[in-house]
């Protein structure tokens, strides 16, 4: 693993983030959507991951696009994790990067209409909500659930305080890469992403490996039972991950809270 930043790195600040689980039924269950990060990527090259990204400052300012107003959102999803009035953001977000890095426009059945245009206009730099209002579609925040939250840890140079979402794949539409940061994409179940990642063919870091099984109880009942589990969670509380360092200082594990030996590590 790579070794610990410097010292002056350890003060990184986490920059809010998004990621969002897309969910649909297949044969033996709950089929998650992820995509393969461009190996030139700066952050998690070659990774498998869940589309999503950091917060822009525009998401903050595209509550009259929304079908939740700001208040709502801060009681629903800001409230359970702690975020309070930057839910808002963080849901916009969520919608905006699954628009950009794999096409796909949540929350809303579009039969025929042109999903790439769209696309490119974010990509050209056009805030979610200007997109949404030359499209005529709402921003559906509230097809999001929460469920989890995570902080990067210390001492790494870039550090995110990410809200993990889950939502139904909307009907009528397909997903496809970016070809920029994405280069793959694929509906896995869970069961078979942890087994592919045990073997070495389906890379994953940390948290999401976490999160992928965290999905394994209930994915074979289907989305309705994982997004169900979600509404009913009432505290989501940030998991703050904790570096295991060996004599040089080089990253050679993680712990959780819980985790034997987590309490001994320096969080700092």
């Amino acid at each position: 693993m790579q070794a610990l930043a410097p010292a002056d790195a350890r003060a990184v600040v986490p920059r809010p983030a998004a990621t969002t689980l897309i969910l649909r039924d297949g044969a033996q269950g709950a089929e998650v959507l992820m995509v393969r990060r461009s190996p030139t990527a700066s952050f998690m090259p070659g990774a498998y991951v869940f589309p999503g990204g950091a917060v822009d400052a525009a998401d903050a300012r595209a509550h009259a696009a929304c079908d939740e107003a700001p208040a709502q959102l801060a009681t629903r999803i800001g409230t359970v994790t702690g975020v309070g009035d930057a839910a808002l953001a963080y849901a916009v977000a969520a919608l905006r990067e699954c628009l950009e890095e794999c096409g796909l426009w949540l929350g809303v059945d579009t039969p025929g209409a042109d999903l790439s245009a769209l696309r490119a206009r974010l990509h050209d730099g056009a805030s979610m909500a200007d997109v949404a209002s030359q499209a005529r579609l709402p921003l559906r925040a509230s097809a999001l659930k929460p469920w989890s939250h995570w902080v990067t840890p210390r001492g790494l140079p870039k550090r995110f305080d990410t809200l993990f979402f889950v939502v139904r794949a909307p009907t009528h539409q397909e997903p496809s890469v970016d070809a920029g940061e994405t280069t793959t994409l694929a509906w896995v179940r869970p069961e078979q992403a942890m087994a592919q990642h045990a073997q070495g063919l389906f890379p994953m870091e940390f948290a999401t490996v976490s999160t992928v099984r965290s999905l394994l109880p209930l994915a074979p009942r289907g989305v309705p039972a994982l997004l169900d589990h979600a509404a009913a969670q009432s505290a989501l509380p940030p998991l703050h991950p904790r570096l295991v360092l060996d004599t040089t200082r080089r990253i050679v594990g993680i712990r959780l809270p819980g985790d034997d030996g987590y309490e001994a590590l320096d969080g700092d």
